[in-house]
């Protein structure tokens, strides 16, 4: 019991700092709303500034227990010597009796549903992992660091500085009961905001909508950024309507804070920012208004900017690194990701609509079946209301076929729900669709259509969130590498980094785990064993360009032709004269116009690392060698991949070469090596998973990779890369 205790204390102190800031802040605004509207929005306002005040706080080395204690309990004492904490008489229409019902009857089962799933241990897939892995991290190194083995830990992380607040004191349940916040924040400002345009009746089904929507309960409660993210959009649409009203200067500050705190939450959620300062251009025409907005959204901004391009060498890492190039991120993983985001493995985008509403497992969970009937919504057009809700579900919907994941469509659906419910609907007809709505959400209803196993909560989880039921027979059950990561927190030492090609439940787990597709250095090391163990990949083509022997302190291997479909590897460049390989010197120095970083791999002598061009082959990119001092050169060898195209590659200034490919037979014992290139990057245990290529091959062939079994839980096994010359330890598995 005294875990659920912590639990909702570190809920509790994290929006206790959230609204007590939140109140100072907005009691300086000089604007007075509603005391249901001021409740909300000062929630916001101070969560946007109390994660920057933790953004400060992990710079300066201070995330302890204590100050996430003191903390709000300085704001607290603070607010309360400001008078802050006094709300307006002014309230907004009180709801009738049959609206009370309807939020009760169809709302009530739900809240229960998701309040005990949000204290439940967090089992979230993204949750589980980088999510709370990160905030563990930071917590256990008391400061927010690089962590270049990530592409997450790059992303504007303003909602994670919240989740760190509540994780200091109540572990992970309570990051995901901070979340939950914003999920029962969303509805109830929609449904401020349609009272107060007297549409009380489309506010409460708007809100019922979202609310029980399946992808946005599950979302919800668990330690993700989606629901917060709406909550802040949505209040920025709101406020920018407010002001349109009234132009209460004040209330441009909160416009402008919220806006940039949307891109401290989420990259795709900077929209809000051109949403604002163009609806404030467009109405008042007054570049000192429009500035107001934009510096007061730059105050939330620039910080995860500097920390980028200082951290990174890329300010809006980790997107467009051909912009800004870097060591950390390619350029080509880039792209592939985003193609990835962009079809899921969908056959055709048609099949988006039925994904999102119905199926529910390919895009990660659904909408619910009552969505399909969104494109009414369209009846808004009709009058300038209706025209606004659809401009904001337009501008927060434009990012989403980078990522067509169902909860990407999370920050519109509140603009639709209301566009939705405001039209002509038949007396009867709207609430006997939010009926509906409710049963087919409702977790049991959900296993007899769509896909069964697609994302989506269970059932009510009241003995987990007492810890009634043991929490680690409950994480054991829903978290598929729990087990194995439990095992690494009791067989990896301290500052010993783990390898693996899949994400793990990095939240529970206090190793460094490098996941091979996150990161230029995971990308290493996956080529490693890629090259390791695919014979289209090994070195087992020889290219030699033989001339006149010539004094030589460059040699260029160049590209002659454009190959967008080709990429550029070069496992070992080698020089000659008369027959022998001129040594290698330390002196010597490796350039190339795409991944510098990498152009030494292709002289270290190792038959498992290559250099590798981030982007398509390009006419005049080259591979060089600078030699340091004029040697006399006859030939060069370049060992490559079979793979890939070679004739389009030419030795730079020497086009008398003659060119002769041979296909050679591969060195033997590239299983040890790509695991010394392992030791050699500090990686010393390795996770591999029974679905991955070589899981087979690592347990058949351990004196082949030189590792030996630590053990086996579920379907992961945890390895240990042997020393030179060290023997395999006998273990109990």
């Amino acid at each position: 019991m005294s875990e659920v205790v912590y639990l909702l204390l570190g809920w509790l102190v994290t929006v206790g700092g959230c609204y007590a800031l939140g109140r100072i802040l907005w009691t300086r605004l000089g604007v007075r709303l509603s005391r249901e509207e001021e409740v909300a929005y000062s929630f916001l306002l101070g969560a946007a500034g109390y994660s920057l005040v933790l953004f400060g706080l992990g710079l300066a080395h201070l995330y302890y227990r204590a100050v996430f204690f003191g903390l709000p309990a300085v704001l607290g004492l603070a607010g309360w010597r400001l008078g802050a904490f006094a709300l307006p008489e002014e309230r907004l229409a009180p709801l009738s009796r049959g609206l009370r019902w309807t939020l009760g009857l169809l709302g009530g089962p739900f809240a229960l549903l998701y309040v005990s799933n949000a204290m439940a241990p967090e089992i979230s897939p993204d949750g589980s992992t980088y999510h709370l892995g990160l905030v563990a991290r930071y917590y256990r190194e008391h400061a927010m660091a690089p962590v270049h083995t990530s592409i997450y830990s790059a992303l504007s992380q303003g909602v994670e500085m919240l989740f760190l607040s509540a994780y200091a004191i109540g572990r992970h349940s309570a990051a995901g009961m901070v979340h939950a916040t914003f999920l029962f924040l969303l509805p109830w400002m929609m449904l401020n905001w349609a009272r107060r345009k007297g549409q009380a009746a489309a506010g409460v089904a708007a809100g019922l909508l979202v609310f029980l929507a399946p992808v946005v309960g599950v979302d919800g409660i668990s330690a993700y950024n989606d629901l917060a993210g709406a909550a802040v959009v949505f209040a920025v649409f709101a406020l920018l309507d407010r002001w349109d009203e009234g132009r209460e200067p004040g209330l441009l500050y909160a416009i402008g804070l919220l806006a940039g705190f949307s891109y401290g939450m989420k990259y795709t959620l900077a929209l809000a920012v051109p949403l604002a300062l163009g609806w404030v251009f467009w109405r008042e025409r007054r570049w000192r208004l429009v500035l107001v907005v934009a510096g007061c959204a730059a105050v939330m901004i620039l910080p995860w900017m500097a920390r980028n391009a200082v951290w990174w060498q890329n300010p809006v890492a980790p997107l467009f690194n051909s912009w800004f190039p870097n060591p950390y991120v390619h350029q080509w993983f880039e792209k592939e990701y985003k193609l990835s985001m962009t079809t899921y493995t969908l056959p055709s985008r048609w099949m988006i609509p039925w994904e999102v509403t119905v199926q529910g497992q390919t895009l990660g969970g659904r909408l619910g079946p009552v969505f399909l009937l969104a494109p009414l919504a369209l009846w808004g057009l009709r009058n300038e209301l209706g025209r606004r809700l659809l401009l904001g579900w337009l501008v927060f919907s434009a990012t989403y076929f980078s990522n067509i994941g169902t909860r990407f469509l999370i920050p519109g659906l509140p603009f639709i729900a209301l566009a939705l419910t405001m039209g002509p609907w038949p007396r009867g007809v709207l609430p006997a669709v939010l009926t509906v709505h409710a049963v087919l959400s409702w977790p049991d209803a959900m296993k007899f259509y769509g896909e069964r196993y697609g994302w989506r909560l269970e059932k009510v989880l009241w003995r987990e969130a007492l810890r009634i039921k043991e929490p680690e027979d409950f994480l054991r059950s829903h978290v598929p590498s729990y087990p194995i990561v439990r095992l690494v927190d009791a067989e990896v030492p301290v500052g010993r980094r783990v390898f693996t090609f899949q994400q793990l439940a990095e939240a529970y787990c206090h190793a460094e785990v490098i996941v091979g597709f996150q990161s230029a250095q995971g990308e290493v090391l996956m080529d490693a064993v890629h090259n390791a163990l695919r014979e289209e990949r090994k070195p087992a083509l020889q290219v030699r360009y033989a001339f006149p022997a010539r004094a030589m302190t460059q040699v260029r291997a160049m590209v002659g032709r454009d190959w967008p479909e080709a990429r550029w590897s070069v496992h070992e460049m080698r020089v000659f004269h008369a027959g022998k390989e001129i040594p290698r010197s330390p002196h010597w120095r490796a350039r190339a116009n795409s991944t510098a970083e990498i152009a030494p791999f292709a002289f270290d002598n190792s038959p498992v690392t290559r250099w590798i061009a981030d982007v398509p082959w390009k006419k005049g990119h080259a591979l060089a060698l600078d030699l340091g001092v004029p040697q006399m050169v006859d030939e060069v060898v370049l060992e490559m991949s079979p793979d890939q195209p070679w004739q389009g590659i030419g030795l730079d200034g020497i086009p008398e070469a003659k060119i002769s490919a041979l296909h050679v037979t591969p060195p033997t014992g590239l299983r040890r090596i790509a695991m010394e290139e392992f030791l050699a990057r500090n990686v010393q245990y390795i996770v591999a998973a029974s679905d991955e290529y070589w899981y087979k091959d690592l347990r058949v062939r351990m004196d082949y990779w030189g590792i030996e079994e630590i053990g086996t839980r579920g379907n992961h096994t945890l390895y240990r890369i042997l020393l030179p010359g060290e023997n395999p330890r006998i273990i109990n598995k």
